[in-house]
C-alpha cells in the first residue's frame, strides 16, 4: 500500500531575522554573498543591509517576521508586502501581524482550492468575483458551525485590508475589471467614556461579515478585555494551597502578584529585577509604586501610557526575597544580562524570560545575539495551570477551571467586596464615585464603564440568582397544580 503524500497547503512561515537587502553582481563594503544550485546552475550574487545607520534599521530589520508561503514553498509576493507595510507602520507590533498572516494564509488556501486567481475580477456577475466568493463560503462554515462568526468575520476584514492595500498602492498594479465590493456608509451609536450617548458614520461594505456577540446572563464573567470569571473566595483558598503543594516559587509568586494587584500576565511576567531589589526597610511608601508601560520594558496591554502598579507590603516582601536569593540568582547566571536590575525578575531554569517583552523582542540586535524562532510569551505558565495546578483543585472543587487571566478580575472583584464591607449599612452608593476612581486607576482601564461592570457585579448576580429561584418556585407549583 502506497503512502498518500499530504495534501500541500499555503502557510505561514516565521522568519527569525527579516532585513530589507539591495541585490548587487558585484562585491562591495558590507555585502554578504549568496551562493547556491538552482537546478544545474549555480546562482551567485551579492546583498547589501538597507539600513546604513540605527533609524533606518527600525523600519527595515524585523524579528520574528511572518511570512505566507504559497503550496510550491514560495513567498505569495502581493500579501508578504502588505505585511512589510504595516510592519514599517509601526514596528513595535510585528507580534500582531502573525494572525492576520493567518487570515491570509486561510484565503490563498481556498483560492487554491477552488482555482480562483486572486486579482481576476473579471466576472460582470459580482457573486463570481473572489471577494464574494470567500464571503459566501466562511457564512457557509459558519452555518455548519465548523468556524465561528467572530473567525469568519475577522478573516474577511483581513481579505478586505488586503484589497485596500493593494487599491491605494499603484505600484502593485492591481486594476479589477469591476469592483471589488460595494461600500455604504451606517450610523453606528455608543457610549463614549463617561457615558454619553453618541453617534459616529463609519464605511462599511455588502461583503463585511457582522460579529454577533450574545451575553450569558448566568456566565458569572465580567468583559475586562476578555470574559474574566471571579474567582469565589473557596476558590481563591484552594488555589492558594494548591500552589503551596506543588511549591513552584516562580508560578506561586507570579499568581500572587494578579490576586493583589490586578496584573495582567504581560505585566507580570515582564516585571524587572531592580523593580524589587531594595530592601524593604529601604521602600519610602506602601503600597510601592512601581512605573510600568512604553519605556519601562515592563509590558501593558496595548501600550496604554505610562501607569504605576500598587504593590502591597507583604507581597514586595516575598519577592525580594526571591529576587536575592540563590535559586534566583543561578537563574540569572545563565543570561547574558547575569545581574543587570534590567533583567527580567522571573526566568526558566534555563535562564530565558517566560515572556519577551515587546521593547527586548524589538530591540537591535548585533550577529552574535541568538535568534529565536518563535515569540516567548507565557507559555509554560498556563501549561503549568493546565496539567498540575487545574487538576489539583478538581480533587475538591470537580470540575473547576480558570485561567491566569481570571486572577485579574479576582483582585477586582476582592477589592470592591472589601470597600462594601468597609462602607457598612451605609451602602457603596455612599462612597462610590471615590470607589470607581480609585478602582479605575488600580486597573488601569481606559474607560470607568469597564470599571463599574465590577462595582454592579455582586449585585446583578444576586438579582439573577433571586430571579431564577423565584421563577422555579412559580413553575413548579404551575407544573405541579391539579386542574
Amino acid at each position: 500500500m502506497h503512502d498518500v503524500e499530504p495534501e500541500k497547503l499555503s502557510v505561514v512561515h516565521t522568519l527569525p531575522l527579516f532585513r530589507l537587502t539591495t541585490v548587487q553582481r558585484t562585491p562591495d563594503m558590507g555585502t554578504l554573498p549568496v551562493d547556491y544550485l538552482h537546478g544545474d546552475q549555480n546562482i551567485k550574487y551579492w546583498r547589501k543591509p538597507i539600513s546604513a545607520n540605527a533609524k533606518a534599521q527600525r523600519w527595515s530589520e524585523f524579528r520574528l517576521f511572518p511570512l505566507i508561503l504559497d503550496r510550491e514553498g514560495a513567498p505569495w509576493q502581493p500579501a508578504c508586502m502588505w505585511l512589510l507595510e504595516r510592519a514599517q507602520a509601526n514596528p513595535h507590533t510585528i507580534s500582531s501581524l502573525r494572525p492576520i498572516a493567518q487570515d491570509l494564509a486561510a484565503y490563498k488556501n481556498f483560492l487554491d482550492d477552488f482555482k480562483i486567481e486572486w486579482d481576476d475580477f473579471s466576472e460582470v456577475i459580482k457573486y463570481l468575483r473572489p471577494t464574494y466568493l470567500y464571503h459566501t463560503h466562511l457564512q457557509g462554515q459558519v452555518t455548519k458551525g465548523s468556524l465561528k462568526r467572530s473567525t469568519a468575520a475577522r478573516r474577511m476584514s483581513t481579505v478586505i485590508g488586503f484589497y485596500n492595500f493593494l487599491d491605494r498602492n499603484k505600484h502593485m498594479r492591481f486594476s479589477p475589471a469591476n469592483p471589488t465590493w460595494i461600500e455604504k456608509k451606517i450610523s453606528i451609536a455608543y457610549n463614549d467614556s463617561i457615558g454619553r450617548r453618541q453617534v459616529t458614520n463609519v464605511r462599511t461594505t455588502d461583503i463585511s461579515i457582522k460579529s454577533k456577540t450574545y451575553e450569558d446572563a448566568s456566565s458569572g464573567t465580567i468583559n475586562d478585555g476578555a470574559k474574566l470569571r471571579p474567582l469565589t473566595v473557596n476558590e481563591q483558598k484552594e488555589l492558594v494551597n494548591a500552589l503551596k503543594k506543588l511549591g513552584n516559587t516562580e508560578y506561586s509568586l507570579m499568581h500572587y502578584i494578579a490576586l493583589l494587584t490586578g496584573a495582567r500576565e504581560m505585566t507580570v511576567l515582564t516585571l524587572r529585577l531592580g523593580e524589587v531589589l531594595r530592601p524593604t526597610d529601604q521602600v519610602r511608601q506602601w503600597p510601592h509604586k512601581i512605573l510600568c508601560g512604553p519605556g519601562t520594558r515592563i509590558d501593558t496591554k496595548g501600550d496604554i501610557g505610562k501607569v504605576y502598579l500598587s504593590m502591597p507590603r507583604e507581597l514586595y516582601e516575598q519577592l525580594h526575597a526571591y529576587a536575592v536569593s540563590e535559586r534566583a540568582r543561578r537563574r540569572r547566571a545563565k543570561t547574558q544580562q547575569g545581574e543587570d536590575p534590567m533583567n527580567y525578575l522571573f526566568l526558566t531554569q534555563h535562564g530565558q524570560p517566560y515572556y519577551e517583552s515587546r521593547e527586548d523582542l524589538n530591540a537591535i540586535r548585533d550577529s552574535s545575539t541568538p535568534l529565536r524562532r518563535s515569540a516567548l510569551s507565557g507559555r509554560p505558565l498556563r501549561k503549568f495551570i493546565q496539567v498540575a495546578v487545574t487538576p489539583l483543585i478538581q480533587e475538591s472543587i470537580p470540575g473547576f477551571t480558570y485561567r491566569f487571566h481570571d486572577l485579574r478580575a479576582t483582585f477586582g472583584m476582592n477589592w470592591v467586596d472589601y470597600q462594601m464591607q468597609q462602607a457598612g449599612n451605609n451602602g457603596i452608593d455612599s462612597r462610590y464615585d471615590w470607589i470607581l476612581s480609585q478602582l479605575s486607576k488600580l486597573m488601569w482601564h481606559r474607560s470607568t464603564l469597564t470599571t463599574e461592570k465590577y462595582l454592579k457585579y455582586r449585585e446583578q448576580q444576586k438579582q439573577l440568582e433571586q430571579a431564577k429561584i423565584g421563577w422555579s418556585e412559580y413553575l413548579s407549583k404551575l407544573i405541579n397544580t391539579e386542574k
